[in-house]
């Protein structure tokens, strides 16, 4: 009897699991059939924009400025007299723009948007406000899901830039400037060793890209998916960021495996 039921759980799990991929990519599929009405929609990926970009650059300000000294402080204590300096920013550099700052940002920001989104979905879902957009021949996928991925897709690598931007800067002013610990020749001529554009590419934009189409789509799946009233709410902005945080995790190993 108890061996039966543990096969029940499992097969239950399964079953499940292969059920959400699957609708998490009718999402995706319906999300694309949207795409020719995005003119129509433009208000709502307005506001995505908006809350996408405009809301998180303060975080994403603090964190990558310390992201970057985080990164110096730890290269230059694994320094050494025989290692030059322009190699220890070289290292720096390509880690900070390749992994540290679009990783943890990703991290973060797939538990303030994820979690809002998810919230923000699952509220409409079981006040019943999805269903009245369809009373009004709306497309809830086009009207609700569409311009959030959109949104992720378009606006995590803007914001990634401008942390990579503002961690190299706090890296050089500190070590050139406050401390004089390398020269600015020597820390421009450490950031240009050995550069390939498409890292910069990588870094900034195709895992960003990826990184918010996982955050937007998880948190609008789970919203979607949302019953249960006030605690259902909960339970889907907390899948949301678990979700979203191991999928993250997960392709930035295989996108670098892959592509790198």
């Amino acid at each position: 009897m108890q061996t039966k039921i543990i096969f029940e759980n499992v097969g239950g799990r399964t079953i499940d699991f292969f059920t959400a991929i699957y609708e998490a990519w009718q999402l995706v599929i319906d999300s694309i059939k949207a795409l020719p009405h995005i003119w129509f929609y433009r208000r709502q990926v307005t506001e995505q924009i908006y809350v996408f970009l405009v809301k998180t650059l303060p975080i994403a300000a603090v964190i990558s400025i310390f992201v970057g000294l985080g990164a110096m402080i730890q290269g230059t204590y694994q320094s050494s007299a025989l290692i030059p300096r322009t190699y220890v920013i070289n290292v720096i550099f390509k880690s900070t723009i390749i992994e540290l700052c679009p990783i943890i940002l990703s991290l973060i920001l797939a538990g303030k948007l994820g979690a809002s989104l998810a919230a923000e979905l699952g509220s409409m879902k079981i006040s019943e406000q999805v269903e009245a957009l369809e009373t009004m021949s709306l497309d809830p996928v086009g009207f609700l899901i569409m311009p959030r991925i959109l949104a992720g897709m378009i606006m995590l690598p803007i914001i990634i830039i401008f942390a990579n931007f503002l961690a190299m800067f706090s890296v050089f002013f500190i070590a050139s400037i406050a401390t004089d610990w390398i020269s600015p020749k020597e820390f421009l001529s450490g950031m240009q060793m050995n550069y390939r554009a498409f890292e910069f590419y990588f870094g900034n934009l195709i895992k960003p890209a990826v990184n918010g189409f996982f955050i937007a789509l998880v948190g609008s799946y789970f919203g979607m998916r949302t019953h249960g009233g006030a605690l259902g709410v909960g339970r889907a902005a907390t899948n949301a960021v678990v979700v979203s945080a191991i999928l993250i995790v997960f392709f930035d190993y295989y996108l670098a495996r892959l592509l790198l």
